[in-house]
């Protein structure tokens, strides 16, 4: 996911609800630091750094307390205010680092935006490998928005405050059910062009797996929109928040690993800025598929 573009899309009214909103763990209080000096430490940066190791059980409990704290803050927020930090507690667990590089934002106050609508289900953590910086990386699967299975390698940097922040993130390949119907989707710098219309998958289960044709590398977010909307209708007014539902992001990975997808017409949206800047999808980077 580059979540720069997902930011456009959320400064823009989109993006704000969920198909499957999901309680954060009623065992884990959120709690976040208060937003730090706005620069960006070098050692963070440069993490991880050295031969990692697989964390002693200490080490271990303490991240997995920590990733559950993120994910506790992350479920709280209210993406119906999303100019308000302390309605979003997760947008301080982020460091200065992946703020600037990753979401590509230069303040704390544009996290929320660019989290407008994450939740997140199951998590689960399969390791944790810890450096000699003091920073961990864990390998880990989580369900997003109801709908996408991920799989990702997350980097956390302890701050002097004891929290765990995200400080890099890298996508694996996604778990995909054996049973999954599959669509095939080329993606040139200005199309995407599925297999097929119509996907039969009575069980929900989609897996999207994404060609690249186009002389660059370019995102895929997936939205539900009501019956009969076309992705110029994100521009245009004619939709209104309520109305838009988001399913998925492809995470900067060529596989989308979907579940729970109720019957009914699903579009992709490239919201990356085209030549004159406005956003591919009306240029044409945009398509529609069916589920059945």
């Amino acid at each position: 996911m580059r979540l720069s573009h997902l930011f456009a899309a959320t400064a823009l009214g989109i993006s704000t609800v969920v198909a499957t909103p999901v309680a954060a763990d009623a065992t884990t209080t959120c709690t976040a630091p208060a937003p730090g000096p706005w620069t960006v430490d070098p050692a963070s940066a440069a993490a991880p750094a050295g031969a990692g190791r697989p964390a002693d059980p200490a080490t271990a409990a303490r991240v997995r307390a920590g990733i559950r704290n993120f994910v506790a803050c992350v479920d709280a927020g209210d993406p119906a205010k999303p100019d308000d930090l302390a309605a979003n507690p997760a947008a301080t667990l982020f460091t200065v680092h992946f703020i600037t590089t990753f979401m590509h934002q230069d303040s704390y106050a544009a996290v929320p935006r660019v989290l407008g609508g994450l939740r997140i289900d199951r998590m689960r953590t399969l390791d944790v490998t810890a450096y000699p910086d003091g920073s961990v990386s864990t390998e880990g699967t989580y369900l997003a928005y109801g709908h996408k299975l991920a799989h990702e390698r997350w980097n956390w940097w302890p701050d002097p405050d004891g929290h765990l922040k995200v400080n890099k993130l890298e996508p694996l390949a996604p778990p995909v059910p054996p049973d999954a119907a599959t669509l095939g989707i080329e993606v040139g710098d200005y199309y995407y062009r599925p297999d097929t219309p119509v996907v039969r998958a009575p069980g929900g289960k989609v897996v999207l797996r994404f060609h690249q044709s186009g002389a660059q590398r370019h995102e895929a977010i997936l939205f539900r929109l009501p019956d009969g909307a076309t992705a110029a209708d994100l521009f245009n007014g004619k939709l209104t928040p309520g109305q838009v539902t988001t399913v998925g992001q492809d995470n900067g990975s060529d596989v989308m690993s979907l579940v729970a997808l109720r019957p009914g017409t699903y579009t992709l949206i490239s919201f990356e800025p085209g030549p004159d800047g406005r956003p591919l999808a009306l240029h044409g980077l945009t398509a529609q598929f069916r589920v059945c």
